[in-house]
């Protein structure tokens, strides 16, 4: 599976929001991109404790399109919404080493979490 960025173009000038005396640029990423895990996601996947602001984590999901909606705009563009639910994911540290480079921690480590999802 290729990872698609989905950052947004940067803005010109004229697309930039005032705000009292300040020009602010809207989020590099849509907002409807983000996962926000509360409390009972985060007691279900403890592992999320680990982490730091800035860290890499992959994500494996398992997810169920719940709505498929298209439609014409005056400018005869087309229009498409996707909603997708996430029912089930996995969140693990990026892993940016070969298997060769790594500790026999990170190694062993690497190598349980293959086992848990079948891989």
């Amino acid at each position: 599976m290729s990872l698609v960025d989905m950052k947004l173009p940067k803005k010109s000038k004229k697309d930039l929001v005032k705000v009292a005396d300040y020009e602010i640029e809207r989020d590099r990423y849509p907002y409807g991109l983000q996962l926000r895990f509360e409390n009972e996601q985060v007691e279900a996947l403890p592992s999320l404790k680990n982490y730091k602001v800035g860290d890499k984590v992959r994500i494996e999901a398992e997810a169920n399109v719940t709505s498929v909606r298209q439609s014409e705009l005056q400018d005869k563009k087309a229009s498409y919404v996707v909603e997708i639910q996430i029912e089930r994911i996995a969140v693990e540290p990026k892993v940016n080493k070969p298997a060769e480079k790594m500790t026999p921690k990170e190694y062993r480590e690497m190598r349980e979490r293959s086992k848990k999802h079948g891989q």
